[in-house]
């Protein structure tokens, strides 16, 4: 009997719909919402040299703001340091990053685009959206802001 070789991306992976990651576990907690364990699929280049890593230096778990998937989700980044290989190279480690989460972000790319869809499109004041999306009301307040300096001058 033969078995693909390749890396087929698991059911949960597919339904939480997250570029570049891959979950590893979930846990439902008592008040229904969900942690979701994710890593990265993306290949770990060093920012300065651009050599692909091999070696995992220390791993950490980060806590990202995300979207809701079939209810409130709290996302947790298993997040590793990687050793830069090149010799002449003045970075001798880095952290992941990835299109979806930038270096120092705290939330996805995703959430933002959300959140403003979800203030213009109900109408709803900036208080009540964050309550609805479990996060702060400071943000949904700099998202709107983002978006109105992005506006053309009339």
């Amino acid at each position: 009997m033969s078995e693909p070789t390749g890396a087929a991306e698991d059911a949960a992976s597919l339904i939480f719909n997250l570029p570049d990651y891959r979950v590893t576990g979930t846990v439902l907690l008592p008040d229904g919402a969900r942690h979701v364990t994710v890593e990265t699929t993306f290949p770990p280049g060093c920012p300065s040299c651009g050599v692909i890593a091999s070696r995992v230096k220390e791993r950490r778990c980060q806590r990202l703001r995300d979207i809701p998937v079939a209810g409130r989700v709290v996302l947790l980044w298993n997040k590793r340091r990687w050793f830069c290989d090149e010799y002449l190279c003045e970075r001798k480690s880095f952290c992941e990053a990835t299109p979806q989460v930038p270096r120092r972000a705290r939330s996805t790319r995703r959430l933002r685009p959300t959140v403003l869809d979800a203030v213009i499109t109900s109408g709803r004041a900036v208080s009540e959206t964050a309550l609805a999306f479990g996060i702060s009301w400071w943000l949904v307040h700099q998202v709107i802001g983002d978006a109105a300096l992005r506006l053309p001058v009339p």
